[in-house]
């Protein structure tokens, strides 16, 4: 019986979502709902590893960006600095090794550059992804080249607290320097690129490990401070989304900011010292929210319905958008539920689990967009459950 109501329900939202006026991508407006796809570093990395010359990638990308107009998206946001490393010109970070094979390599073309024209030849909306404070992916400090800003602070003993090492390479959020580097390094991809927006991921402190930042919160204390280390982590983090912010709006107004976080906001706050809930319902820190709510309807721990509107009920100064799993069309969500092989299966059973999400964000009216999880998933290369999704998705736009 269940399974029969949701089927009809689906039908419901599917036809509902039919019965709208198709919204097209051209200019797409600051105001107008995102309709957005992420395109992972790995996933640019295709692109760039497979195309010797810009005309080659311009063409490529020409390509992927049609493909992504035609589905009924507005925005791609590409991932464009996953550690400290780049796919573009900067002054502060080489080049990335997921770019053109080597870290510290000549930059053959300048991705980003032709990524953004291409992107609004097509009417789309392109913003600027970066991993703020992951430096690398392993912990091999040698791997670094030798201007990667990661290993110069680290190989000096001055500056070897800027760093941290543990699985990966991260920078300490707690040193000011580090924050310095971050909002530098976001300044001049908002001088140098005709971007519409900066977005940051889901990684803030790499742990809860005290020796992270034990040097530094101690000279906090000594010097007054009265702050926990958790609020005081915080506020740590809390100072660089501000300052991030203040810095684009100093140079462009239009070019929105936005953070991807987790969706369980006690996570952010007491994992990853993201306080999500202050970035909000506080004036100055991010234009828009995006949490991954990777889950579906019948998830037993964070069902997407009640999930979402926690979110609207938290969210009051920053737009809202929601982050939504294509990865996982005909996979099964092991983490669902111990017991109900229908939540477990739920993206095995049904091809349209998130042209449904899709269809009951709009009819929401409290968010203003969604991104999809990723790029490489919108596939219309063969009959699998990601291409049945993307052609419901298509319906629904």
């Amino acid at each position: 019986m269940k399974k029969l109501f949701i089927v009809i329900f689906s039908l419901m939202l599917v036809l509902a979502g039919c019965s709208a006026q198709p919204e097209g991508v051209e200019g797409a407006a600051a105001d107008e709902a995102v309709r957005s796809v992420w395109l992972t570093y790995f996933e640019l990395e295709e692109f760039t590893s497979s195309n010797e010359t810009a005309a080659d990638f311009e063409e490529a990308i020409k390509s992927a960006f049609n493909r992504i107009a035609d589905i009924g998206l507005n925005t791609v946001t590409v991932q464009v600095r996953p550690c400290a490393d780049a796919f573009y010109d900067s002054d502060y970070f080489p080049v990335s090794k997921y770019c053109f094979g080597a870290q510290g390599s000549k930059l053959k073309y300048d991705p980003l550059l032709i990524m953004t024209e291409a992107a609004h030849k097509q009417g789309l909306r392109i913003e600027a992804w970066i991993n703020p404070y992951r430096a690398s992916q392993n912990n091999n400090i040698n791997e670094l080249c030798r201007m990667n800003p990661a290993k110069v602070w680290y190989l000096d003993d001055s500056t070897k607290n800027r760093v941290y090492i543990s699985d990966k390479i991260y920078f300490n959020p707690a040193c000011p320097e580090v924050t310095e580097l971050i909002v530098n390094g976001v300044g001049e991809i908002v001088e140098n690129y005709d971007i519409d927006g900066v977005h940051f991921d889901d990684y803030f402190y790499p742990g809860t490990e005290k020796e992270i930042d034990a040097a530094e919160y101690s000279l906090y204390l000594e010097s007054g401070g009265e702050l926990s280390l958790g609020d005081w982590r915080r506020e740590n983090v809390s100072q660089m989304v501000r300052s991030v912010y203040s810095k684009i709006k100093s140079i462009d107004p239009q070019v929105s900011f936005g953070i991807s976080p987790q969706s369980n906001v006690r996570t952010n706050r007491d994992n990853l010292y993201a306080d999500v809930e202050r970035w909000v319902s506080e004036e100055g820190f991010v234009d828009y929210i995006c949490p991954q709510i990777y889950f579906g309807f019948y998830n037993e721990v964070q069902p997407f319905t009640r999930t979402v509107k926690e979110w609207v009920e938290r969210t009051k100064t920053a737009k809202l958008c929601i982050g939504l799993p294509l990865y996982k069309a005909g996979s099964e969500d092991e983490f669902a539920s111990q017991d109900s092989d229908y939540a477990i299966n739920e993206f095995v059973d049904n091809n349209n689990v998130i042209s449904r999400q899709i269809v009951y964000l709009k009819e929401l009216q409290s968010t203003q967009g969604f991104y999809i999880y990723s790029f490489s998933f919108l596939t219309d290369e063969e009959d699998t459950p990601a291409k049945r999704e993307t052609q419901n998705i298509m319906q629904v736009l």
